[in-house]
């Protein structure tokens, strides 16, 4: 019998009492996972995976993303999380649940608060009747290629007393927040809104998460953690790990094309990257 995949939510309340937190690594095939869950099992951490649209489809179906989810589980002794990242409608979220994953993220950021509020209740309450824990999200992440000003930027955060608010009405588990991150790559400095994220988490007990993690300062991200966050998501920063590193051995004298040649140095990079940032989030818990 295949090995089941863990809930995300009992994590990150042990993470946001004992502050530290779970990087969230966006996962696209079986052996680029192996490479960082074999990390998490040497560091005794969780292994949580991240999973998009995109990457679902690359997978040929929610089925297929947890088939390969559950094979790295069968071969690690610590806790293995797939988690939907940035589903955006019931359906593709109920598709997740039935094939199988036991945590998700309904991101109806872009409505107006009132229909966030009612698309996020409606995926609580479906998942939640499955054991499946939900992460909301209120405010706007920008992304690498938008152009605003400073207080543009910031009218995009979320607002702490809304947050409170959303908690209540929808019964959501995980918190995404918005504090001045992007999606994709940043094309100006980065400025995290720390006093912003201390506003929140006193209004705010359940885990708060922060997207947009690749190219994120690493001091800001360790006083975050100190705040109240206990998710990092990263993508960026792994494909592009993959790509320097299967061009530059494309170039050395007497390369060959196999499997083995192409990927071998960018998995060791990746998994290199990876206990990096698992022992900046873990902090004092190792």
């Amino acid at each position: 019998m295949a090995k089941e995949l863990n809930a995300l939510k009992e994590y990150l309340v042990d993470a946001r009492e004992r502050k530290y937190a779970l990087g969230g690594f966006c996962f696209w095939n079986y052996a680029y996972g192996m490479s960082i869950a074999e990390v998490a099992q040497r560091l005794k951490l969780p292994m949580l995976y991240i999973i998009g649209d995109a990457e679902v489809k690359f997978f040929g179906g929610e089925r297929n993303a947890v088939a390969a989810a559950r094979t790295v589980a069968e071969n690690v002794d610590v806790p293995v999380i797939l988690h939907a990242d940035h589903f955006r409608d019931f359906e593709s979220i109920k598709r997740a649940i039935d094939a199988g994953f036991r945590s998700v993220m309904i991101d109806a950021s872009s409505y107006p608060f009132e229909e966030n509020v009612a698309r996020t209740a409606e995926v609580v309450e479906y998942a939640h009747k499955a054991g499946v824990s939900v992460e909301g999200e209120l405010g706007r992440i920008a992304g690498s290629e938008q152009k605003m000003s400073v207080d543009e930027a910031e009218a995009m955060q979320t607002d702490p007393d809304e947050a409170a608010l959303f908690v209540e009405q929808t019964g959501v588990d995980i918190l995404a927040l918005s504090i001045g991150t992007v999606h994709g790559e940043y094309r100006f400095p980065p400025r995290i809104n720390i006093p912003r994220l201390q506003k929140i988490s006193e209004k705010v007990s359940i885990p708060l998460v922060m997207h947009g993690g690749s190219g994120t300062p690493e001091e800001k991200v360790a006083e975050a953690v100190k705040y109240g966050i206990t998710k990092l998501n990263l993508a960026t920063d792994l494909v592009k790990i993959v790509g320097k590193a299967t061009a530059a051995v494309q170039q050395q004298e007497g390369f060959g094309y196999s499997v083995a040649n192409l990927y071998a140095q960018a998995y060791k990079d990746l998994a290199e990257y990876a206990e990096h940032k698992m022992r900046l989030l873990a902090g004092s818990i190792l």
